[in-house]
């Protein structure tokens, strides 16, 4: 009985984290070397001031409020980044990752792919002495 009361009180709690949410405004764009040697330790020095300039233009967004997060991703076979960025519509979020620095220069390719945060851990309170 107490099982069947938790459930139904969870149930509603549940279906608002799963719930169909509006139109995405926040995209994934999952980009990916293009060379299939890439490598953190083996960055040419043709590729060095793209990613430079990648890492500029990340900034950029970032100031902009147009990104959420970036970061990198390591697979023994396989190195990715991940940038979830604000956009009214996928169009927009496309065009965000074309004028990428690495992506302009097929340093990099990418995808845009629609997201929702579902769940989020708040930044902790600054500590106090």
């Amino acid at each position: 009985m107490l099982r069947r009361f938790l459930f139904l009180l969870t149930l509603p709690l549940c279906a608002g984290l799963f719930a169909q949410a509006p139109p995405a405004r926040q995209f994934l764009l999952q980009i990916e070397p293009v060379r299939p040697d890439f490598a953190i330790n083996n960055v040419t020095a043709e590729e060095m001031p793209v990613l430079q300039a990648h890492g500029a233009y990340l900034h950029e967004l970032l100031a902009a409020g147009k990104l959420i997060t970036a970061g990198q991703a390591f697979q023994p076979k396989r190195l990715f980044g991940i940038i979830v960025v604000e956009a009214p519509d996928a169009a927009a979020a496309q065009a965000i990752l074309d004028a990428d620095p690495a992506v302009k220069n097929k340093v990099f390719r990418g995808e845009v792919i629609p997201y929702r945060t579902v769940v989020q851990r708040q930044p902790a309170a600054p500590k106090t002495n």
